[in-house]
């Protein structure tokens, strides 16, 4: 059952939009046929990925080599805060990030269409939008056609982020002290485990009910699914919020595709046109998965 936006949604007028919504995305098609493949793949018709945040310390390159490594699509979005431009990146740049990178820049060359919305975190590469480097094409937004002829918008999402808009300053502060925050979780788990001692989730469900209370009227997903209904799209695909999601519950489809420091998680198009989304385990199982455990808690990451 779909509900209708609800009155107390701030509409997103031109205040909110920079110059670059004036005009429409470009639709994109399908693209021409490539090489073949040298190993098997579970293919897909598309693949959307987000949030990637390469050049931190949170980044799970690794899960996403496995990702990449072992699932394969005709074209693969890119949405957003791929490699993290917020931090200096020279600390925290492992040789996984560079084989993300490098694994990403041989698509391409394979036949894969690749195509980069860049987000907040990576916004330097807007500066190139409607380019291409290294036979990645970089766009504002885009739309996507899937098999079944429904037409979704794909963009990053801050767009639709008040609390960045309008504090941007206290956005990046909040990013930077809950980094902080994850880090002290991380180290202690790691302690907690090396003298053999049960973990410790504290840290990390205080972060999760924090967020939930400053997230819990941004409405962010109505934000955007009314966004893709006022330009007459079927649907809406982004990333940002770090908070795995698929649902058509304010009319039209959305679809988070999470990120890749916590849920790690992925939107895929079957060659049907219906879309899953696939969460990657620390042993590389793979399974479709609709709800998260702070979807199921009422808790909501915030975007890092």
């Amino acid at each position: 059952m779909t509900q209708s936006i609800r009155e107390d949604i701030l509409p997103l007028d031109d205040t909110l939009l920079p110059a670059w919504r004036a005009g429409p995305p470009l639709i994109r098609g399908k693209r021409s046929p490539g090489a073949s493949r040298d190993k098997p793949t579970q293919s897909h018709r598309s693949i959307f990925l987000s949030d990637m945040h390469l050049g931190t310390r949170l980044s799970r390159a690794d899960l996403i080599l496995d990702f990449l490594g072992t699932h394969d699509a005709e074209t693969v979005y890119l949405v957003g805060d791929i490699v993290d431009n917020w931090y200096p990146l020279s600390s925290n740049w492992k040789p996984a990030h560079h084989q993300v990178l490098q694994r990403l820049f041989d698509l391409p060359r394979t036949g894969t269409r690749v195509v980069y919305v860049p987000g907040n975190h990576d916004d330097f590469f807007r500066n190139y939008v409607g380019t291409s480097f290294g036979g990645i094409e970089i766009e504002r937004d885009v739309v996507h056609q899937a098999a079944d002829g429904r037409r979704y918008l794909v963009t990053h999402g801050d767009i639709c982020d008040i609390f960045s808009l309008r504090a941007p300053l206290l956005a990046r502060a909040g990013s930077f002290i809950e980094r902080i925050a994850m880090g002290v979780d991380v180290a202690q788990r790691h302690v907690l485990r090396k003298f053999g001692q049960p973990e410790w989730f504290g840290i990390e469900r205080a972060i999760s009910r924090t967020n939930a209370a400053i997230r819990k009227h941004d409405h962010f997903e109505e934000r955007l699914t009314h966004l893709a209904q006022s330009g007459g799209y079927d649907g809406i695909i982004c990333g940002h919020f770090h908070q795995p999601a698929l649902h058509d519950g304010f009319g039209i489809s959305y679809a988070n595709c999470g990120d890749w420091s916590g849920s790690n998680t992925a939107i895929v198009e079957d060659f049907d046109g219906r879309l899953d989304l696939v969460r990657v385990y620390e042993k590389t199982a793979f399974e479709p998965t609709i709800a998260t455990d702070y979807e199921e808690e009422g808790e909501l990451p915030l975007a890092v």
